[in-house]
């Protein structure tokens, strides 16, 4: 098992997106699309679990910035103490397949992405109904920020919060 940095142009990306539109059951092709363009923000960093030559999870986040779409709907949602937005990061996408879960993956994941940020804290959402996420987030520091965010889609989210120095 081998802990290497996410890389657009790196054989290994098409192979993240696959996983990630088979654990969310979602289309590869908009995926690729969303996290290429992800890939351009300012602070992105990602990193890849690869066993094998096969993608086993990944991570990537971004400095959360007034005027990218989720910045900015998370600030709306936080109106009107939009405090957890300013110099923060934003934890996008967290995936590990789920025959290789509970080896610790997603933690030495996320602190390897949380490692040396420049940001005082880290947002990210999750559904309500995902409670082994929740209970996860929670075991790593993370708090709820807010409930009932509702992000264009019938089910809930919360908003959970980490600061980092």
């Amino acid at each position: 098992m081998e802990f290497i940095p996410m890389e657009i142009r790196s054989p290994y990306f098409p192979r993240m997106v696959r996983l990630y539109s088979r654990l969310f059951n979602v289309e590869r092709i908009p995926m690729e699309i969303q996290f290429r363009k992800h890939a351009k923000y300012p602070g992105h960093e990602g990193y890849l679990v690869v066993e094998n030559g096969a993608v086993i999870g990944y991570i990537y986040g971004y400095t959360s910035l007034a005027g990218q779409y989720y910045h900015d709907l998370l600030a709306r949602h936080l109106l009107p103490d939009k405090e957890w937005v300013r110099h923060a990061m934003e934890l996008v996408e967290l995936g590990v397949a789920p025959e290789h879960r509970g080896k610790g993956i997603a933690g030495r994941l996320m602190d390897a992405l949380l490692e040396g940020r420049r940001e005082e804290k880290a947002l990210l959402t999750v559904r309500k109904e995902n409670t082994g996420a929740i209970r996860f987030y929670e075991r790593k520091g993370w708090v709820v920020v807010k409930e009932g965010f509702y992000p264009h889609v019938p089910e809930e989210y919360f908003i959970m919060g980490k600061r980092l120095t």
